[in-house]
């Protein structure tokens, strides 16, 4: 299946960011199947703007546009990557470390916790989605725009 080949509704994807290695972050936008979870990076790090020296530097990391539009998030250059490799393969786990594919039978609690992310300024989101699987890890999704958390958690529980 290709990027071009889902046929995206509002309950079958979903864009949200993840912080990894303590600061940095990542964004994705996850697609939710009968059987799979699959997270495509579509955004690196993401700052938010500052004033002095270091705007030079968070003017490049920040967000423009509507920041309610959570595809706003989306920087189509990783999308232009992976347009034409089929999502279910090794390849598209190639194109970039970030992406994955969570089996949805291997998930055993998704849970929405409507509080705000601390360090996420000015950014407006609805949240978080925590996901755990089987092995008991835990990702952590920062809901961003405006997209709400709780409609994402029962699509994930009932899709």
């Amino acid at each position: 299946m290709k990027i071009s080949e889902f046929n995206f509704t509002k309950e079958n994807h979903f864009v949200a960011m993840e912080y990894y290695g303590l600061i940095l972050n990542r964004t994705f936008l996850i697609l939710i199947t009968d059987l799979k979870l699959i997270g495509i990076k579509v955004h690196g790090l993401i700052s938010v703007e500052s004033h002095g020296v270091e705007a030079i530097i968070t003017s490049l990391i920040s967000v423009d546009g509507n920041l309610s539009n959570p595809y706003s998030y989306i920087k189509m250059k990783f999308i232009e990557r992976i347009k034409d490799v089929d999502l279910l393969s090794d390849s598209f786990l190639n194109a970039n470390p970030s992406n994955f594919i969570f089996e949805r039978s291997d998930v055993t609690e998704v849970k929405y916790d409507k509080r705000k992310k601390w360090g996420m300024g000015y950014y407006p989101h609805d949240g978080r989605v925590y996901i755990t699987s089987r092995d008991n890890s835990k990702r952590e999704f920062i809901i961003l725009g405006s997209q709400s958390g709780s409609e994402i958690e029962r699509n994930l529980k009932t899709n």
